[in-house]
């Protein structure tokens, strides 16, 4: 699973987990957890990297084995052949190029970040406001929300005010014929602090963010809309926590007073009653403190819960840090036969010492030379026939109809087949790659590397030494492709090399 994949579904996992809490838990938490574990969810969603671990759910899912073959021999040792080319199958080809799924999903991301910026922009020019001057009674709301540097508050004729925008210089638009000494005043101003106070501006603009980006996915669309409404429930329980639980009623028909108002909403900007009236003022009404350490505990156990289900699953051949190892430095591991050493005779009658090898080992060395010599390079699939369904070089994308290089051959085989050895070598990677899925590669002497791609299971792991015709792994159709098959690359000191040409019999 590469990072964008390992995204997608760690914070889909991630909503609805806080969906579920959301549901079961809502009375009985502090509002202002959820906003926090939606930022959470979003933040997964940004960021496309893979976190492996050993706790990891996945490790259960999609994650093919690396189960011991313990070094099974294949019956068939075909020496590698350059014939196979002349086959007319149809290809399987690698999808290496923008498909137009992926096109189709940048124009959309495009055209939903232009219709908020413009749509931001255009708003926040008719934001015409007076700054209202220093009052007593708006710098003793400052000081009970702990302002440093204080904000911009205006007043305007807008429909759209109450409301707070700006990231980095945030301003609150009140409403010009709402009195600045009265009650209602202060409650909306205090609303609006808070807003200021939890950035709860800097939180939408990472949910749109998110939004763009996964624009496609239903669960960002409820993550955002819950988002909003908790952040309004959030703001509300911070207002009541500042000025006390004695202002419930007063704050509750201030809400209502505002909502008659009917203010449109306004991209990126918080405003006073712009959604959920009814859920907000239930939840003013039944306003009680609840104790901080309870949030503290939920998220904690969120984050641990979000865990298991988020990271990446940990492979014993993908160890992060480790380095690839030459394979002289690992063969002198193995265990060698030991070799006949000639045996002494010191006759009786004779004082000069006589070297007389042993029957058995001229027995032994007689047949080994009677045997025929190995191949170099043997054919990566038991069945010789297989046919070649993509060359090597630089072809036409069928979809994205651009020229683009393949690194490689592609072999015609059915799901589960045997791939063996081509040579002696060492495992230097087990892994996932977004576009040749499960992926092994070996190295060979004369700084030779084979990979085998699209695989469906591992039979070794990381930095296992192998024996030319050892079954290694079964074939498959992970990562792009139009269906099973072998993807067989050769790289010769880094470079890419055309595999029917390196590995040909002499």
């Amino acid at each position: 699973m590469n990072g964008v994949q390992a995204a997608i579904f760690s914070g889909s996992a991630m909503i609805l987990l806080a969906l579920a809490l959301r549901l079961f838990l809502k009375k009985h938490l502090p509002h202002r957890v959820f906003p926090a574990l939606w930022c959470l969810c979003a933040l997964r969603l940004l960021l496309p990297i893979t976190i492996p671990t050993r706790l990891s759910v996945w490790n259960l899912l999609h994650t093919p084995t690396a189960a011991q073959a313990d070094g099974v021999i294949s019956d068939v040792l075909t020496p590698f052949p350059s014939l196979a080319t002349n086959s007319t199958a149809e290809p399987a080809a690698d999808i290496t190029g923008i498909s137009p799924m992926l096109l189709i999903w940048l124009v959309c991301a495009i055209l939903f970040a232009a219709y908020f910026v413009i749509g931001y922009a255009c708003m926040v020019r008719r934001f015409r406001g007076t700054r209202i001057a220093p009052q007593p009674s708006i710098d003793t709301l400052l000081d009970r929300f702990r302002f440093s540097r204080d904000p911009h508050i205006c007043v305007s004729n807008s429909r759209r005010a109450p409301l707070t925008f700006g990231v980095f210089r945030p301003t609150v638009l009140l409403p010009e014929d709402l009195p600045v000494g009265d009650a209602q005043f202060q409650l909306v101003l205090a609303h609006e602090l808070a807003h200021i106070r939890r950035k709860d501006c800097l939180r939408k603009l990472l949910l749109t963010v998110c939004l763009c980006l996964y624009w496609w996915n239903p669960l960002v669309w409820l993550m955002v809309w819950l988002a909003n409404r908790d952040m309004e429930l959030a703001c509300d329980e911070a207002v009541l926590r500042a000025l006390g639980p004695d202002h419930k009623k007063a704050y509750a028909l201030t809400l209502l007073d505002m909502a008659q108002r009917n203010p449109k909403s306004a991209p990126l900007c918080s405003g006073f009653a712009k959604s959920g009236t009814e859920e907000r003022i239930h939840a003013i009404l039944s306003f009680k403190r609840i104790p901080a350490w309870v949030g503290i505990c939920v998220s904690v156990l969120f984050v641990l819960t979000a865990s298991v289900f988020t990271t990446q699953a940990a492979s014993p051949n993908t160890i992060p840090g480790q380095e690839s190892v030459m394979q002289e430095e690992l063969l002198e591991e193995t265990v060698t036969a030991p070799k006949t050493e000639p045996v002494q005779i010191v006759p009786s009658d004779q004082t000069e010492l006589q070297e007389v090898e042993p029957e058995e080992s001229l027995q032994t060395e007689q047949v080994v030379s009677e045997q025929p010599e190995a191949p170099m390079y043997i054919w990566p699939l038991e069945n010789i026939e297989a046919a070649v369904t993509d060359a090597f070089g630089y072809r036409t994308n069928a979809l994205t109809g651009k020229e683009s290089l393949h690194p490689g051959v592609d072999l015609a085989a059915d799901y589960g087949t045997n791939v063996l050895a081509v040579a002696d070598g060492i495992v230097l990677d087990c892994s996932y790659d977004a576009a040749y899925g499960y992926i092994l590669t070996l190295e060979h002497e004369n700084g030779v590397q084979t990979q085998y791609a699209h695989l469906s299971e591992f039979l070794v792991e990381f930095r296992d030494v192998v024996r030319q015709g050892q079954i290694i792994a079964k074939t498959g159709d992970s990562g792009w492709t139009t269906g099973p098959h072998l993807h067989l690359g050769v790289l010769i000191n880094g470079e890419t090399a055309d595999p029917l040409e390196a590995l040909k019999s002499k």
